[in-house]
């Protein structure tokens, strides 16, 4: 079924359901009213039901291109409450609104100006970004919220994400953040500074901020503190260590890229020295391990190959061939970092002290 909250009368007027009428003023309406959706014009009906919110739905199969989409009554929760939010802070905002140059409805469209998407369900993610580019070809900036039907946990800890989520990423600040709305409990949370780890795994920030203090445009997560840091140091220093556990059990270690690079670098495999696997922003760039890709950036360096080089030859696996200068810039940093400790002692304070002075100041070259 495919809910609405926004249909056309006879008289061609738009008719919101945001809580403005009572149910037994809304069962008067449709006795006399007939609604219809405002993108196909198709006969819509107004289900007034005693478990979910009121809503119009089409009255038989319509190949609507703007309704595609069924949506839940955690989607339709969502929607009236950060319709709300907005009216509450004195911001012009219209529900389910049709953009017809595009073929696109926004669930919320404020000051004209800013797309929201409250995203409920899982999408591609190249279906995500074409709609985001066709909101920006109206100079419309799109905005994602994904719904919660439980609370996160707030932690520094291991976020799981699909590449949908990913997509939702905001860069509005010098850091990078998934906006997340959890209706139940009328709350924003936001999952910020996220280090890489794998695909659907990255290490950051979970917290969250009561609708009645948020702001808008919404609050920027803060950088995290050393203690913070150090928390996202652990994870990656126990993702390193499952990682080393299972190439030691590689059937053939000449091949096996791990174990031949810490025999180049004279590094037993069992103990890897801790400025190896270190977290650093941006390294979704890469397809290998921290680990791993920090031990190839060395090698190359004793070899006098330059990091540009390492980059473009191919032999470091990146996401796709765009992020080749990202990826030389993220070895030259790294580079940076491991000479400070090579042939002297580290110690985990030293080391902790110097990868917390990378991320600060790639924050800081973001903020330029």
């Amino acid at each position: 079924m495919i809910y609405i909250l926004v249909a056309k009368t006879k008289q061609q007027e738009l008719f919101y359901l945001t809580g403005k009428y009572a149910r037994k003023e809304l069962l008067e309406i449709r006795s006399r009213e007939q609604f219809f959706c405002p993108s196909c014009q198709a006969p819509l009906l107004l289900k007034i039901g005693e478990i979910n919110i009121p809503h119009f739905a089409h009255k038989s199969l319509s190949d609507c291109d703007h309704f595609s989409e069924p949506e839940s009554p955690l989607h339709l929760h969502g929607k009236l409450l950060l319709y709300h939010f907005f009216q509450q802070l004195d911001h012009h905002v219209e529900l389910e609104k049709h953009l017809s140059a595009i073929r696109q409805r926004a669930d919320l469209l404020v000051d004209g100006r800013y797309a929201i998407e409250f995203q409920c369900s899982t999408i591609p993610a190249t279906q995500l970004n074409q709609r985001s580019e066709g909101y920006r070809l109206l100079g419309v900036h799109p905005i994602w919220i994904k719904g919660l039907k439980q609370p996160c946990r707030e932690e520094i800890g291991i976020v799981h994400l699909k590449s949908f989520e990913i997509a939702m990423r905001q860069e509005s600040g010098p850091i990078s953040f998934i906006l997340l709305f959890h209706p139940p409990g009328d709350r924003f949370y936001y999952h910020s500074n996220l280090f890489y780890i794998s695909p659907n795994r990255w290490a950051g920030k979970t917290k969250s901020i009561q609708s009645t203090r948020q702001v808008f445009p919404f609050a920027i997560p803060k950088r995290l503190t050393k203690e913070e840091f150090r928390s996202v140091m652990g994870i990656f220093q126990n993702v390193k260590r499952r990682y080393i556990r299972s190439q030691l059990y590689a059937e053939n270690r000449i091949k096996n890229s791990f174990c031949r690079l810490c025999y180049e670098l004279r590094i037993d495999v069992g103990n890897v020295p801790d400025f190896f696997g270190i977290p650093m922003l941006g390294a979704e760039c890469m397809k290998s391990p921290a680990v791993v890709w920090q031990l190839q950036t060395v090698a190359a360096w004793e070899k006098g190959i330059s990091m540009e080089v390492l980059a473009a030859s191919g032999r470091v696996p990146l996401t796709n061939p765009g992020v080749t200068g990202q990826a030389a810039s993220l070895m030259t940093e790294y580079l940076t970092l491991y000479l400070s400790f090579a042939n002297r002692d580290s110690t985990d304070s030293k080391v902790l002290d110097s990868a917390y002075d990378i991320y600060c100041k790639n924050l800081r070259k973001l903020r330029k």
